[in-house]
């Protein structure tokens, strides 16, 4: 059975968000300088398993995820379609702001609930899932047989869970959690079905 199409996830790599103390969502964090170099790894590593300039990339348009591609394509010379539409979860008022302040002014919340909302203007869990499918559809759907797509934690849960073939109605017992830099790797097979190589594998 032959493979029609791969497709490589990577979350971005460290962000200045991750050691300040701040939410990440849509505050347009850069990487850190320890970010940069875990980037330029990811690169190494997807050319050693053959990633080339066959590959189309899709990337986020927030600067964690551009500045990840940048670093990705020191070695792989990709040229990244930028898309809203696989931005990290949108906090709302929450974006960006100390973590102290996130936990003491969000909404509470008693267990998990699919449609929560930290702040009114910020999505929920089926709101980014539902943001995302059109994505999904698209990158199993489309003429490109080979994909690499920069994104970032929960955006890229929730897509791997997708192509993993789960339902939004799975989520609530069952999500995927990648460290930063982490690469998965999905094939589809000449029968479409869709096979998950590894999930959440670190080169940095």
């Amino acid at each position: 059975m032959g493979i029609k199409k791969v497709i490589y996830t990577v979350q971005h790599t460290e962000s200045v968000h991750h050691t300040n103390g701040h939410v990440g969502a849509w505050g347009d964090w850069p990487l850190s300088e320890r970010g940069m170099e875990q980037a330029r790894a990811v690169g190494r590593a997807l050319a050693a398993e053959g990633v080339d300039g066959s590959y189309v990339m899709y990337c986020s348009d927030l600067q964690r995820a551009v500045m990840t591609a940048a670093g990705i394509n020191e070695t792989l010379h990709l040229t990244p379609e930028y898309l809203p539409i696989i931005r990290e979860v949108n906090a709302g008022e929450g974006n960006g702001r100390p973590y102290e302040w996130f936990a003491a002014n969000r909404a509470p919340q008693n267990g998990y609930d699919p449609d929560y909302r930290p702040f009114p203007d910020a999505e929920s869990d089926r709101d980014v899932w539902k943001r995302l499918t059109p994505f999904y559809e698209m990158i199993t759907k489309n003429e490109a047989s080979r994909i690499v797509v920069v994104s970032h934690g929960t955006a890229l849960g929730f897509l791997q869970e997708m192509l993993c073939g789960l339902r939004f109605e799975d989520v609530t017992g069952h999500r995927f959690h990648g460290r930063a830099g982490s690469v998965c790797r999905f094939t589809i097979g000449d029968d479409e079905r869709i096979n998950t190589e590894y999930i959440n594998r670190l080169y940095c």
